[in-house]
């Protein structure tokens, strides 16, 4: 008779364990595929490691969200979609930070990225002085080298914009880099290569 108690309990206990929901195994599968590129993703638009990894970490929590309300929301491939979030993510902290500056009236300081070379800090901190959408657009660009439609999509404007952006932030970083830009090709493409 205990041999038949304790089995029924066994079962119990089994039946009682949490199963695995298939959205947490593709979100996971996702999460193990993307974290690391959305993070740096994060890092180049924030210009600060643990800020990037902090929208990395957000842009996954809202997908949770979205796909416990709808299983199909997050569609293969996933990456369009996480890029498109963390930009637009980026872009609000960024604002709530400037008007939380202003009110405080306190500095920013950024933190020092000691495993980068010179001369990817020195791009840093040029692409820091740029305007919001204007560091996006070149981001996007050259970073991920996505069309300027593409860009154009993800940032909500039209491609002409995306491009005019691109060439006021190559004068831009020129300027701060204390480099010549350089002269564009047949198709108006311009050869740049980002430091890494």
């Amino acid at each position: 008779m205990a041999s038949a108690v304790s089995s029924r309990l066994v079962g119990d206990v089994a039946g009682d364990l949490p199963r695995r929901d298939p959205i947490d195994d593709q979100l996971e599968r996702v999460y193990r595929a993307e974290f690391r590129r959305l993070s740096a993703l994060g890092r180049l638009l924030t210009g600060d490691p643990a800020a990037g990894e902090d929208l990395a970490h957000e842009v996954f929590l809202d997908a949770l969200k979205r796909i416990r309300r709808d299983p199909g929301y997050l569609r293969d491939p996933a990456w369009p979609w996480l890029r498109t979030a963390l930009v637009h993510l980026a872009s609000k902290r960024r604002r709530q930070a400037v008007r939380e500056l202003l009110r405080l009236a306190r500095v920013y300081e950024r933190p020092r990225h000691e495993e980068w070379t010179p001369d990817a800090l020195d791009f840093m901190n040029a692409l820091g002085t740029l305007p919001t959408r204007m560091r996006a657009c070149v981001v996007l660009f050259y970073c991920e080298d996505l069309p300027t439609a593409h860009v154009a999509e993800i940032l909500s404007c039209s491609p002409r914009t995306v491009e005019n952006q691109l060439r006021a932030a190559r004068q831009r970083l020129a300027g701060s880099l204390g480099i010549e830009p350089p002269s564009a090709n047949v198709d108006g493409a311009v050869p740049t290569e980002v430091p890494r």
